[in-house]
């Protein structure tokens, strides 16, 4: 199966997300926030890939949920973490266990989509070398990602590494990956849906900001039918002309990050 094939199908399974059932069934569900042992994170990273980059099996979230929790109850230090925390500190005395697990399932939700939208990140870079630029090679598995990389591109004897991180209004997450050495890739959290909606609504103070974005949307993104955001050809054409001056890649991948914000850039001139 080609690259482009196997986004194909990729893309094929994000369609049958129901995200508004889980946004729902979620949204309260927020209380599981504390560091977990740091071994949990290796289960995960592994379960993920495993499962939606090796194996390609592309299991809906509650099949690879109940795989991962299997695992984790297998480790010693995860069940000893929430005994101690959930049990003693909290004083959860009563189906304990069950009140956290549905807690971690809603925090593992939202991993899970993350990293869904970073293997599409991965899928569509592999489908446009494989289609433009067949000399160049990628690298994504778990030991990569505990650095900071969600996709290494090498070009001969040198690399680049990608982290893909999300747009938010938030002021304190206005930043994407603080290590210099990785490209930081955006992408949307706002749906084109919600963008149509805010910039022809008369209470909207920031229209001309929602019409930058949603140009910037058009332009380099698309939306499944179920409101999922993936990266769109163009966006990746871009960046894999690019690969060879790191400078000139740093500097559109900035001005793309401006424009996500609504903010003036330059690129959508281009």
């Amino acid at each position: 199966m080609s690259a482009c094939d196997e986004r194909s199908r990729f893309r094929d399974f994000l369609k049958t997300i129901n995200l508004d059932y889980y946004r729902e069934k979620f949204k309260e569900k927020k209380y599981v926030e504390q560091d977990l042992p740091k071994g949990v994170t290796s289960i995960l990273l592994k379960s993920m890939y495993e499962v939606y980059w090796e194996k390609k099996t592309f299991l809906q979230f509650e099949n690879w949920f109940n795989i991962l929790w299997d695992r984790v109850k297998e480790f010693k230090e995860f069940t000893d973490f929430i005994w101690k925390y959930f049990h003693m500190k909290l004083g959860k005395d009563k189906e304990w266990d069950e009140w956290f697990k549905e807690g971690f399932k809603a925090r593992m939700y939202r991993t899970w989509t993350a990293m869904l939208t970073q293997f599409d990140f991965c899928y569509s870079i592999a489908c446009i070398i494989e289609k433009e630029v067949s000399e160049i090679r990628i690298s994504s598995n778990p030991t990569l990602n505990k650095e900071g990389v969600d996709l290494r591109i090498m070009v001969g004897n040198s690399y680049v590494d990608f982290q893909v991180y999300k747009i938010s209004e938030r002021k304190e997450a206005r930043a994407g990956t603080s290590k210099k050495e990785i490209m930081g890739v955006p992408y949307p959290v706002l749906s084109r849906r919600e963008l149509v909606k805010r910039i022809t609504s008369p209470y909207t103070k920031k229209r001309e900001a929602y019409k930058i974005i949603l140009e910037t949307f058009d332009r380099f993104y698309a939306e499944l039918e179920n409101g999922f955001i993936v990266f769109g050809d163009e966006l990746v054409k871009e960046i894999i002309r690019r690969l060879t001056d790191k400078e000139n890649l740093k500097k559109f991948l900035q001005s793309l990050d401006k424009c996500l914000r609504g903010e003036k850039c330059t690129l959508l001139s281009n």
